[in-house]
C-alpha cells in the first residue's frame, strides 16, 4: 500500500520525489517538490490521493514540503505533450474506435484500435496509447492497462494505473502509476496519464 501511495504522490505535479514513514500506517509524508506550484495546493492534492486510494484522511501537518528550483527537473508533463499529436475516438461498424497519432523519434506513428466488448471508452483511450507504446518502445516486458479514471475536485484529477509484466514468465514485474490535471479534454489528459505513468520504461 505504501509504495502504490508514494507512486500516485510521486506523480503529481509539482512533486520531484517524497518519502513515507510508518510503513502500512502512514505517520509522515516528506515532499520535494519544484517552483511550479503552491504547496498548499500539493498539500491538498497528497489528501485526495490519500483519501480516495487509502479510504481514510491524513493530517496535512503530517505532510512536509521541500521546495527547490526546477530548472535541473524534466518537464514530463512537456515531454507528454509534444509527443502526443492526436487523440480521436470515433464510430464504426457499430464499433467504438480509438486513433492514435503520436511522434516517436520524428517519426509520426498512426494507429487505430477497436473498442474490445464491454470495454469503456476511457479504457479504450488509455489501452491504444499504452499498444502503440508496447509496438513502437523497446520494453522489458509488456504494458498493461489496469483501471483510468478521475479523483473530482476543485481540480479534477486523471489517474492512469499500467501494469508491467515479464514477458518471459508472464508474472507481474512491477505497477505503474500516472497523473495529470484534466484541461478539457479527456482522451488528451488520458494519453499524457498513460505516458506519466510509463516514462521510465520507454527506450524508443
Amino acid at each position: 500500500m505504501e509504495k502504490n501511495i508514494k507512486n500516485l504522490i510521486q506523480e503529481l505535479d509539482g512533486v520531484v520525489s517524497c518519502t513515507l514513514t510508518g510503513g502500512n500506517e502512514v505517520d509522515e509524508i516528506h515532499i520535494i517538490a519544484d517552483q511550479k506550484r503552491d504547496p498548499k495546493r500539493i498539500v491538498r492534492d497528497v489528501e485526495t490521493v490519500f483519501l480516495v486510494h487509502n479510504d481514510q484522511k491524513i493530517d496535512h501537518k503530517k505532510i512536509s514540503i521541500a521546495r527547490i528550483r526546477s530548472d535541473f527537473s524534466q518537464d514530463i508533463e512537456k515531454m507528454a505533450s509534444n509527443r502526443v499529436e492526436l487523440i480521436s475516438v470515433y464510430t464504426e461498424n457499430n464499433r467504438s474506435r480509438c486513433m492514435v497519432i503520436m511522434e516517436i523519434n520524428e517519426e509520426r506513428i498512426e494507429e487505430s484500435f477497436e473498442a474490445q466488448v464491454g470495454e469503456s471508452i476511457e479504457k479504450l483511450i488509455a489501452r491504444s496509447v499504452i499498444e502503440v507504446l508496447n509496438r513502437y518502445f523497446k520494453i522489458e516486458g509488456r504494458l498493461i492497462v489496469e483501471d483510468v479514471f478521475t479523483v473530482k475536485g476543485k481540480e479534477d484529477l486523471v489517474i492512469a494505473q499500467v501494469s508491467k509484466f515479464e514477458s518471459q514468465r508472464n508474472r507481474l514485474a512491477e505497477k505503474l502509476v500516472g497523473a495529470v490535471y484534466l484541461d478539457n479534454n479527456m482522451a488528451l489528459a488520458i494519453a499524457k496519464a498513460c505516458l506519466k505513468a510509463v516514462n521510465r520504461q520507454l527506450t524508443a
